[in-house]
């Protein structure tokens, strides 16, 4: 084990020595030139095989913009269907096997000696041999969820070997698997496109918008001091224009975006891009590229993007210019964070230049006339607000409420604003607006709400949005106190009602013989079910979980022989309340 260890963090260290290389893409069959694509790092070719034999389809790429996240693998299409076979794409061994209700789903992990780790998500179920370790697994722990690590003599399997068959469990929006390729010993997601996969690529990207930023009260865009959208105009062949109709004015520091998005052979898939690159007078002054992401960095996409209008619009412009507190790795040429100064009169050229992996190219020209002309707005901040530093630790305090935000919760410094509203049926506390939802929060903060002398059980207290939406909440020191991701209008509810457990093909009494499983629905009002236990005759039996659904399934084995049985299951919720239903049935 120490030796495999060995030649996996030496192999690490070699694949990891940093420096641009440029990876050149053929032209593709209808003639339109592509452009070398950079690369940091050198990633070993022809090693890894595609995860599935059936045509390639992809419908999510590395990097994707995903609310609150990154897409940190491809997904591939199942051609709506589950129950295709899975394979191994290089020799290793099985490191992890996880079962979740919610996100990945069905998941496995493999080790490769060459210092890389596969992922396969959202699987129907696994190949015999991982199947019977996670069984195994399940009964030890009692428990449906478990995520667990192997050694590497368990499990060992080669490259083609069937692992699973593709599925939708999980947080799957339909039919698909999701593949990662990730660093074995720093976990850290690489895009999967960068080992040679066989994924015919010869669409260009597409950019749908752009928007000029002006980035403080002396900045101007056509003489206001808010951002501005300018329509433009397809060339052809991966050429886009801001329209010569529209002028961009500006002066001060000023920033820009533009909406883009890619396309791959075999599906209509929007997807991301790979790279998004500015040039000024034909200087890059920014860069951002896809080729590696950090898990613990994943809400910084809602700093990447323009937050505020994602908000209210539900699309993704992406920023060439970068808040103080944001640590993305993507950022590889950012002079002044991007932001382009613009204190006297003049005329300058801009570029955008966005890639795919496979070096497919699409350009966004125009003009920006520096005006010279200074001017200032004022912004007075409201009444009552509280300046807050995004490389500080910020606390705030109100009548029964104390909200506490760690260093790097924000990206940057804001004026923070609060509002108390009147208690609401239900409720047992006032309504807390803690700021507003257009601002992103990077980490999360600690809210605490004082109960109200009306509510007599304080240890089933929970913190709820204003959607009556579930936050979490422990009550400690006379305060509930849970951890939050977003802003928003909070308050606290009581949940002292057991979980609901509808049985669906089982009553008291009933000849189960010529049934292959045992079906309920459970549901929990507030909190969420937290677990579940079923035992037959008293032996605790798996019962698989349907997040989607909300269906309970045990699958009889044949332990549960002919005669009479017992059964019983329990529902437990977030607050510990249970609810429990008991029948005697026959095989």
């Amino acid at each position: 084990m120490s030796l495999l260890k060995g030649a996996i963090a030496l192999i690490v260290g070699i694949s990891t020595c940093v420096g641009f290389f440029f990876h050149k893409s053929e032209p593709p069959k209808n003639g339109n030139a592509k452009q070398e694509t950079i690369q940091e790092r050198t990633y070993p070719q022809g090693y890894f095989r595609l995860p599935m034999d059936i045509p390639v389809a992809i419908a999510g790429t590395f990097g994707e913009l995903r609310p609150n996240h990154f897409h940190t693998g491809l997904d591939f299409k199942t051609q709506q269907k589950t129950g295709f076979p899975i394979y191994a794409v290089a020799d290793g061994y099985i490191s992890r096997l996880r079962v979740q209700i919610w996100a990945f789903g069905n998941a496995a992990y493999i080790d490769h000696p060459n210092g890389y780790t596969s992922v396969y998500a959202h699987m129907m179920k696994f190949a015999p041999r991982l199947e019977e370790a996670l069984r195994r697994a399940q009964a030890s722990r009692e428990s449906f969820e478990v995520d667990f690590n192997l050694l590497p003599t368990d499990l060992i399997v080669k490259k083609g070997e069937l692992i699973g068959y593709s599925g939708d469990t999980g947080s799957s929006g339909g039919p698909h698997l999701h593949f990662e390729i990730r660093d074995t010993k720093s976990e850290e997601p690489i895009n999967p496109l960068l080992f040679g996969l066989p994924v015919a690529d010869t669409k260009r990207p597409f950019i749908k918008g752009f928007y000029v930023y002006p980035l403080n009260d002396s900045s101007t865009v056509n003489g206001s001091n808010v951002r501005a959208g300018f329509p433009i105009v397809n060339k052809g062949i991966g050429e886009y224009a801001v329209s010569q109709a529209s002028a961009i004015n500006v002066n001060g520091q000023i920033g820009f975006g533009v909406i883009t998005d890619d396309m791959q052979d075999g599906a209509g898939n929007l997807n991301g891009i790979y790279s998004i690159e500015l040039k000024r007078d034909e200087q890059t002054v920014y860069k951002a590229v896809f080729d590696h992401l950090d898990f613990n960095l994943q809400r910084c996409i809602n700093s990447y993007i323009d937050y505020h209008s994602f908000q209210l619009n539900k699309n993704f412009i992406q920023k060439s210019f970068v808040d103080p507190g944001n640590k993305l790795p993507i950022f590889k040429i950012t002079p002044n964070s991007g932001i382009q100064s613009f204190e006297i009169e003049g005329n300058y050229k801009f570029e955008y230049i966005v890639k795919d992996v496979a070096g497919n190219t699409s350009s966004l020209t125009f003009n920006v006339n520096g005006t010279g002309i200074k001017k200032r707005f004022s912004h007075p901040a409201k009444a009552g607000t509280t300046q807050f530093y995004w490389d500080k630790e910020n606390r705030f305090t109100s009548e029964n409420m104390i909200a506490t935000f760690p260093v790097g919760c924000f990206f940057d410094d804001f004026n923070f604003e609060f509002k108390m509203g009147s208690k609401v049926y239900g409720a047992y506390s006032n309504l807390y607006s803690v700021h507003n939802k257009s601002v992103p929060i990077n980490k999360p903060y600690t809210l605490q709400i004082k109960p109200d002398a009306s509510l007599s059980v304080p240890e089933k207290a929970v913190i709820v949005n204003d959607s009556r939406t579930y936050q979490g909440g422990e009550y400690e020191n006379g305060y509930v106190k849970a951890q939050l991701k977003g802003f928003g209008t909070y308050y606290l509810m009581a949940d002292t009602i057991a979980p609901r457990i509808t049985p669906l093909n089982i009553i008291n009494e009933k000849n189960m013989a010529a049934l292959s499983s045992i079906t309920f629905r459970v549901g929990d009002m507030l909190s969420g079910v937290k677990e579940w236990k079923g035992m037959i005759d008293g032996e605790w039996v798996l019962f698989e979980m349907n997040g989607k659904t909300g269906v309970l399934k045990h699958t009889f084995t044949s332990k549960t022989t002919s005669g009479k049985h017992t059964l019983q299951l329990v529902v437990t919720d977030m607050k510990n309340n249970s609810a429990l239903y008991e029948a005697e049935f026959y095989r």
